[in-house]
């Protein structure tokens, strides 16, 4: 079974800016046959990192973790966070987790996602407000 990667690791090889971390990294990851895991919670705080702790654009995000995630090394959910970045990208006022939430929801089948937050509900056509927020309106 392989084994896991962090969000520290996988910042530092997308980033590049501690250089000894970096290098460790990447030598990780181009040795023949490596192939670690990488979960959606990690790449949830990587996305979440890169939007605030280094205030890069939505799209740049989205760049670096498709470089992540496809990478050949990496085992992660591909197709389905791709999903997401792309729908993280067009949807500005939906947070990353919203996106995932909504993608979850259209991916397995079980929609509507019922929510009490407006911003989702008319932000994304698998989400709904449920009954009881439309009437505190």
């Amino acid at each position: 079974m392989p084994a896991s990667l962090d969000t520290n690791l996988l910042l530092r090889l997308s980033l590049r800016d501690i250089p000894t971390q970096y290098e460790a990294v990447r030598d990780l990851v181009a040795a023949p046959g490596a192939r670690y895991r990488v979960t959606d919670a990690a790449i949830n705080e990587a996305v979440h990192a890169l939007s605030y702790h280094y205030q890069m654009s939505r799209h740049q995000v989205a760049e670096i973790v498709r470089a992540i995630i496809w990478d050949g090394a990496i085992d992660a959910s591909s197709g389905f966070l791709d999903a997401v970045l792309t729908t993280f990208e067009t949807h500005n006022a939906l947070s990353y987790t919203d996106c995932y939430l909504a993608e979850e929801a259209r991916n397995s089948g079980n929609t509507p996602l019922l929510t009490f937050a407006k911003k989702l509900a008319s932000g994304h056509e698998t989400a709904q407000l449920h009954r009881t927020a439309e009437k505190m309106q």
